[in-house]
């Protein structure tokens, strides 16, 4: 049976080991009864441990892989997003999502538990997020000439890498902001770019970084204080609701 280095997952994770007070203390809070197997007092974690799947809410303190998705969401919050859980290896939500959204960082581990995948509210973070594609049409390309063309740079902001190729463009906008979110090919901003912002009720939202979907990652490419929505932009989307 194979072994973890708990330890490096510990580390990776940022957390305190934990166990019975017998065995040095215990993670604050921590229902999970792993030490019963013997494996955690020896520093190992064996995979296939029935106790280690007992308690799936406090699996993200010991699993790397699950680590990660918390640091990439609690990256997302501290640039002020609000983060809801996604199914485990989807990107479809659950009816009611929306109420689900939150910038607390200390009710991340519990919302992300079990696996699930991250997403983010546009309407409750306040922001407008372009979503370039390259499966059809490189939205990469078709931005990079519309910002050529009114002779204006590529927009420094957060960013999100997508397992296709793409990429996810983060910006702030005001909280009276309306900008609907549009896709298959209708965005105003052209083919391969959709559209996702906060809309006039419950607005769009996004697979967010840290999620896994069909066995890839969304990465966070530039961790990066989320930048206003360019006014250039804000023309082009805002012409055609005028």
């Amino acid at each position: 049976m194979s072994t973890r280095d708990v330890q490096a997952v510990i580390a990776a994770s940022g957390s305190v080991r934990h166990g019975t007070t017998m065995l040095g203390g215990s993670f604050p809070g921590c229902t999970c009864p792993k030490t019963r197997c013997g494996g955690v007092a020896q520093g190992t974690e064996r995979d296939g441990c029935p106790e280690h799947r007992r308690s799936p809410t406090q699996l993200w303190h010991w699993a790397a892989e699950c680590s990660q998705r918390l640091a990439d969401a609690q990256a997302a919050v501290r640039r002020g997003l609000a983060v809801f859980p996604l199914p485990a290896g989807g990107r479809v939500p659950e009816p009611g999502w929306q109420r689900w959204a939150t910038r607390d960082e200390a009710a991340l581990p519990e919302l992300l538990a079990d696996g699930r995948n991250v997403g983010i509210s546009c309407r409750v973070s306040g922001v407008v997020v372009l979503d370039l594609d390259v499966k059809e049409e490189d939205g990469r390309a078709v931005l990079a000439e519309l910002a050529a063309r009114g002779g204006q740079s590529w927009p420094e902001t957060l960013t999100v890498a997508t397992p296709s190729g793409g990429q996810h463009l983060y910006f702030r906008v005001p909280a009276d902001c309306t900008i609907g979110s549009v896709s298959g090919g209708r965005s105003p901003l052209g083919p391969g770019i959709d559209v996702r912002g906060p809309g006039r009720r419950r607005g769009g939202y996004l697979v967010g970084p840290g999620s896994i979907v069909g066995g890839l990652p969304y990465l966070m490419a530039r961790d990066v204080p989320v930048a206003p929505l360019p006014d250039w932009i804000t023309a082009l989307l805002t012409r055609q609701e005028g």
